[in-house]
């Protein structure tokens, strides 16, 4: 277990579910917080009496869709007047990749918005490029929420079902997690590509 999550821990217990709120809120805007542990924490304290399995869940699923709410709307109000200050990402939302890969995402944002729930990064820079390329609320919301569902419920099984073990296995997901993540960034480079070369192709005909 990490120093951070030593320190983390402890104030969870004390101050339970508005504690366990913020971090996940705090986690879900890209602040460093180790969003995962905390909730297999969390529900490994629920399966011994100290926390409400149900609650635990609810608090969590509000929380990472508040946090990837204020990112969504932070980015589509201020994105671009923002990102214009700043020479090396003024030259990237400049760029014609980026201008196709905004574009495939706002047509289709549904796969994308949900897989990226499960890796933190990929998670805010979705959250900024739905934002910036002005993806509709709807359809952000609806694959968003989808995501978070199932990622939250994927780590409270986890917690709640390994118990007392669940510092094993929170260390055997740490593990693979780098490999997990080449897999999404695999994923998303190959959907990436594919579609580029499509609106290019379709650039091309105009």
């Amino acid at each position: 277990m990490g120093i951070l999550t030593q320190a983390i821990l402890p104030f969870i217990l004390l101050y339970k579910y508005w504690a366990l709120f913020t971090l996940t809120f705090l986690a879900s805007l890209a602040i460093p917080i180790p969003a995962g542990t905390i909730l297999i924490a969390s529900a490994a304290f629920a399966s011994q009496g100290y926390f409400n399995i149900i609650t635990i869940f609810i608090i969590v699923l509000i929380a990472n869709i508040a946090g990837d709410n204020v990112s969504y709307w932070l980015a589509r109000q201020y994105g671009k007047k923002i990102f214009s200050y700043i020479k090396f990402t003024k030259k990237i939302l400049e760029s014609t990749n980026f201008t196709l890969i905004e574009k495939a995402i706002s047509s289709h944002p549904g796969f994308i918005v949900f897989i990226s729930r499960f890796e933190v990064l990929s998670t805010l820079s979705i959250n900024i490029i739905c934002g910036l390329g002005k993806v509709t609320y709807k359809k952000f919301m609806i694959f968003e929420v989808m995501g978070s569902f199932v990622n939250v419920i994927f780590f409270i099984l986890i917690g709640y079902f390994f118990g007392n073990s669940w510092q094993a296995v929170n260390k055997l997901i740490g593990n693979f997690s780098i490999f997990f993540f080449l897999f999404i960034f695999l994923i998303l480079s190959i959907f990436w590509k594919k579609i580029i070369k499509n609106l290019k192709k379709e650039k091309n005909k105009l």
